[in-house]
């Protein structure tokens, strides 16, 4: 992602829409989203909302060309010409406007575009075109395109659960409820597991990439990550930091003994 962090949010959901965002992961999303709205359920929501409208609107600009069905119900004597001719006018004017008339040719080539997921996926799209099914391969071809702005959608919406319902006033800092151990569930999100150590995402993501804490990924995203719970009790309980008071009783029972080995054995002291 890199300087993409400060990306206007239209620029972000435009690039999101074209297919153009390979390189962005949950991970990405979830650092934009922090810089963004700095965890404030209320922009959250309004984050949400404006993607919500971007994908009801990009599908409205797509529409299904109804003029070579129509075309064989005048063949069949179900329409007059004058009905054919009013369809073509009409998907005419709807292309001046600048929407986009889907076939069942013009979507299998965009699929094509794009890449085949398997082969099995190859022959349903095979199977479609000589069907003309244009909805099966119009439906094939929405999930295409929108599987990266539906990820960036999954992130808000996971955000949106531990958000703080109350407005953040210093946004340096992160209101946090405090909860019992058991009220976590069994396995965290990246978001519960910073919660519940108390420490930013990116230090959380600092520990992982070295390995210093029990983490797991997923076999569906290996990019994503979870944790158990009482692994990670056990983990922050063997980290405790000992208070001033242990350290000096520590430093002292140390010299003590360190002082009986001297007098016992003045030879063997190690300098």
């Amino acid at each position: 992602m890199k300087n993409d962090c400060i990306m206007p949010l239209g620029d972000l959901i435009n690039k999101l829409l074209r297919g153009e965002a390979d390189e962005w992961c949950e991970t990405d999303f979830g650092f934009y989203l922090e810089s963004l709205t700095h965890g404030d359920k209320k922009e959250l929501e309004q984050v949400l909302e404006t993607v919500d409208e971007a994908i009801v609107n990009w599908k409205s600009l797509s529409l299904i060309s109804r003029y070579e069905d129509k075309i064989k119900e005048w063949e069949e004597g179900k329409c007059s010409m004058d009905e054919v001719d009013e369809l073509y006018f009409e998907e005419e004017s709807w292309r001046k406007e600048g929407k986009r008339l889907l076939t069942a040719e013009t979507l299998y080539a965009a699929i094509s575009s794009k890449g085949f997921i398997n082969d099995y996926h190859h022959d349903a799209m095979e199977k479609a075109l000589d069907n003309n099914d244009v909805r099966y391969l119009k439906t094939d071809w929405e999930n295409m395109m929108l599987a990266q702005i539906r990820s960036f959608k999954d992130v808000i919406i996971g955000r949106l659960e531990v958000a703080s319902v109350k407005p953040i006033i210093d946004k340096q800092s992160v209101v946090r409820v405090l909860k019992k151990l058991n009220d976590y569930p069994e396995v965290l999100d990246v978001m519960l597991y910073s919660e519940f150590l108390g420490v930013s995402i990116h230090k959380l993501y600092k520990l992982t990439s070295a390995h210093e804490i029990p983490f797991y990924r997923s076999k569906g995203n290996g990019r994503k990550l979870s944790f158990k719970r009482d692994e990670v009790y056990e983990w922050r309980m063997a980290h405790r930091q000992e208070t001033n008071e242990e350290y000096v009783n520590e430093m002292n029972e140390r010299l003590a003994a360190r002082s009986t080995n001297f007098y016992n054995n003045p030879n063997k002291l190690k300098k």
